[in-house]
């Protein structure tokens, strides 16, 4: 009974039960992507707001993950003066293309 119900309300609202299904939560690897992609695009190498805003992670999660990027050799931490920036190593692309590759050949059509 609630199954219908819900799916009745959702057809009052030209909600697309499929669509409705594809919000879920990112696997770490769609994260590591995200997180290279967006310090890759970055000219001045990518700054902690930035990659946090552009990879919609809270502070927590960014550190996290840049621990674990720059502890594999993916990511270059690099102080300067006014705080920390990170670029994508060689090691790091290899890695980034390799993920975009593998989304290219499991992503539906």
């Amino acid at each position: 009974m609630k199954a219908h119900l819900i799916m009745w309300v959702l057809g009052m609202y030209n909600f697309d039960p499929i669509n409705l299904c594809s919000f879920k939560y990112r696997d770490r690897v769609t994260i590591f992507r995200d997180v290279l992609k967006t310090i890759k695009r970055s000219d001045r190498g990518g700054r902690k707001y930035m990659i946090m805003k552009n990879a919609s992670l809270s502070y927590d999660q960014l550190n996290k993950y840049l621990l674990f990027l720059t502890n594999r050799g993916y990511l270059r931490e690099i102080t300067e003066s006014f705080g920390k920036k990170y670029e994508v190593t060689d090691k790091g692309s290899t890695f980034l293309k390799g993920l975009e590759d593998l989304r290219l050949h499991i992503q539906p059509k």
